[in-house]
This record gives C-alpha cells, sequence and structure tokens, in this order.
C-alpha cells in the first residue's frame, strides 16, 4: 500500500480569508451607509481606515500562506489566493486616495478668483470631529491652490449675463444640483421663460362651447403714462449657491457661482468646498473644471479669460 503524506493545513490562509471578508464588508457598509446619509464622512474615514489595517494584514497572512504552500505544500493555496484579492480590494482605492493625499496641497477650498473669492449667502454647516481641519480662505492655501491648479481660473463670455445665467442654470440642473440661495437672480429671470399666466387665464374665460365668456371679461384699464417713469436699472450682478454630493461616495460639496456684466461681456466666478477634513483630494478643482467645461459647451464655446 502506497504511503501518502498527510498535508499539512496552514492556520494563516484560512484567517487571511476570514479577514478579508470581514475587512471588505466593514469597508462596503460603511461606504454604503454614508451614500445613503445614515453614516457621518469622519465615521466612515474612521471604518475605511480600521478596514485598511485588516487587509494589510489580511495580506501579509496570504503571503504566509503561499509560502507554507511553497515549501512544504500546506493546503491553503485558495484561502491564500481570496484573502489576497479581499485585501487588494481596499488597498488598491486607499492607496490611490493616499497618492493624492500626498501629492495634492491640504486644501478644501478651491475659487476661481483667489484674490477677492466669492462669499457665501448661506455659511456651510461644519460639525467638528477628529479629522483636522484649519481655514480654507487663508493666504497660505490661496497660494497652495495656485500653485497646484493654475488652470482654475474664471471665465469670460461674449454675451449678455441673462444669457450666461440660463446656461448657468441649465448646466446646473442636468447635474441635479440643489440651489440653497441666490442674489439678483428673480430680476434677471424675468422674461427669460414664457409666462403662462395669461394663456391659462385667456382658457379659463373660454366658455364650453369655445367662445369667450363676456361677463369674465377684463375690463380696459387707462394706459399708463411711462414716458415720465424711470426705468429699473438691468442688475449686472449675480450669485447662486448650490449643494451636491459626490456620485460614488457621496461626499457633501458646496458650490458658489458669481456672474458679474462687464460692457459686452459676462465674467463667471466658482468657488467649491467639502465640509469636513482638511483636505479634498482634488474633488473640488476637478467639479469646477468639469462645471466651467460643460458651460463652454452650453454657450457654444464662446469663452475667454
Amino acid at each position: 500500500m502506497p504511503f501518502r503524506p498527510e498535508r499539512p493545513r496552514s492556520i494563516a490562509a484560512a484567517w487571511s480569508r476570514r479577514l478579508g471578508r470581514f475587512a471588505v464588508l466593514l469597508a462596503l457598509v460603511a461606504v454604503i451607509l454614508h451614500r445613503v446619509g445614515m453614516l457621518e464622512l469622519p465615521n466612515t474615514v474612521a471604518a475605511v481606515l480600521l478596514a485598511t489595517v485588516l487587509a494589510t494584514i489580511v495580506l501579509g497572512l496570504s503571503v504566509i500562506g503561499f509560502f507554507m504552500l511553497w515549501h512544504i505544500g500546506a493546503k491553503g493555496g485558495h484561502a491564500s489566493f481570496s484573502g489576497m484579492v479581499m485585501a487588494l480590494i481596499i488597498l488598491i482605492p486607499v492607496g490611490l486616495a493616499a497618492s493624492r493625499f500626498v501629492l495634492l496641497p491640504p486644501i478644501h477650498d478651491i475659487a476661481t478668483d483667489v484674490k477677492n473669492p466669492p462669499e457665501w449667502l448661506e455659511k456651510p454647516e461644519f460639525e467638528p470631529s477628529w479629522i483636522p481641519r484649519a481655514d480654507g480662505t487663508r493666504p497660505e492655501a490661496r497660494q497652495q491652490q495656485t500653485e497646484a491648479y493654475p488652470q482654475i481660473t474664471g471665465r469670460r463670455y461674449e454675451g449678455a449675463i441673462d444669457r450666461v445665467l440660463l446656461a448657468v442654470q441649465t448646466v446646473a440642473r442636468d447635474r441635479k444640483w440643489t440651489q440653497v440661495a441666490n442674489v439678483g437672480v428673480e430680476a434677471l429671470a424675468d422674461g427669460l421663460e414664457p409666462n403662462t399666466d395669461d394663456a391659462e387665464k385667456r382658457e379659463e374665460a373660454r366658455s364650453s362651447s369655445g367662445e369667450a365668456d363676456p361677463a369674465r371679461a377684463p375690463l380696459p384699464a387707462p394706459r399708463p403714462d411711462v414716458e415720465d417713469l424711470a426705468l429699473a436699472p438691468i442688475p449686472n450682478f449675480a450669485v447662486i449657491q448650490y449643494r451636491t454630493r459626490t456620485l460614488v461616495l457621496g461626499i457633501p460639496q458646496d458650490v458658489l457661482i458669481r456672474l458679474s456684466e462687464e460692457e459686452q461681456t459676462t465674467f463667471v466666478d466658482m468657488r467649491a468646498a467639502t465640509r469636513d477634513g482638511d483636505h479634498d483630494f482634488g474633488i473640488n478643482a476637478a467639479l469646477i473644471r468639469g462645471f466651467l467645461r460643460d458651460l463652454d459647451l452650453q454657450l457654444l464655446g464662446i469663452a475667454g479669460g
């Protein structure tokens, strides 16, 4: 009867798969709960960091499992491979975020006009947490922004402010941003959209036979003397504040858009900020770049510096 030695089992490989499942489940549940608004961002970061530590341990255990398989033929190759894959599922995105944390400046407030940034109409809510946070408007932060994002500048468009405002609102609506507050928008918005009130009143005044009802006909009013009336000045300034969240992780962002008309052109400035932490990992700069790119396309690319 041939002798068949019994292969030992690798305890490290078995634990790498067990801890790997727990680490992936912990990170996934934390991200999902934050995305649906049930978990705050600082708590989500703490859970992901804990999952990262576990994933590092899992990767080490899987390497030990492969080593035991190679040298003494210990069972556990499949478990080691599973643990390694689950560890990399966590470590790869965390590593990419860590590289951006190191390469990009620690700022959380980006503006196209670093000297005179738009002021918040409603100051974003901020709750202190274990994540440090400094003043995003300090001169050092603005200098770091200029060095890291020299391409983040305002746009000048050849057109009236009301036309540019309509394009801004269209792009913001397409991105599903929520408007928080505005200044000067109502006065500019008059006349941009067709007013259906008069048409509805005319339809209500018609009888069931399709003819106008004389009893509901409007009475003539004296024509006002408009020659002596001073015309209201057309506003040349507007500010809109929005609130949005990133697509995947649901990180809250506040956005401010300032429009100012100068002769025959309209200048657009933007400001974007995150609410938690002292580092935005470049997402505010990416938001401004993407919005201005879509605005250029909405206005047929007639933009200047």
